[in-house]
């Protein structure tokens, strides 16, 4: 019972963070004013920690490498983004791909 409490206790907790989060962005972003190369540093820094998350959940589930296939499948992905494909085929197109790869044996 402990455990449930703790989990929506945790889903309030960052709700709450969230939410003072985009307030204060609200409320600030007019005042305050940043150099374009500020603006620039912290758009490049969100697509970094981005990757960053991405990269870590391709490569391992758990504490185990994930396997071959699951990194295939997202390299294939990337080149299908990097060929400007819409996300929809891009997203099913590398579930495919990685199941077609854990069928054949490559896990």
């Amino acid at each position: 019972m402990t455990s449930v409490a703790l989990i929506i206790g945790g889903i309030a907790t960052l709700s709450v963070g969230t939410y003072l989060m985009r307030l204060g962005g609200a409320k600030l972003g007019s005042r305050l004013a940043l150099s374009e190369n500020s603006q620039a540093l912290l758009s490049d820094a969100a697509t970094t920690l981005l990757f960053a998350v991405a990269l870590a959940s391709m490569l391992y589930e758990g504490e185990h490498f994930a396997g071959m296939a699951r990194v295939l499948g997202v390299l294939f992905a990337l080149f299908l983004a990097w060929r400007k494909m819409p996300l929809i085929v891009v997203i099913l197109s590398a579930a495919v791909v990685t199941a077609l790869l854990r069928l054949a044996g490559i896990a």
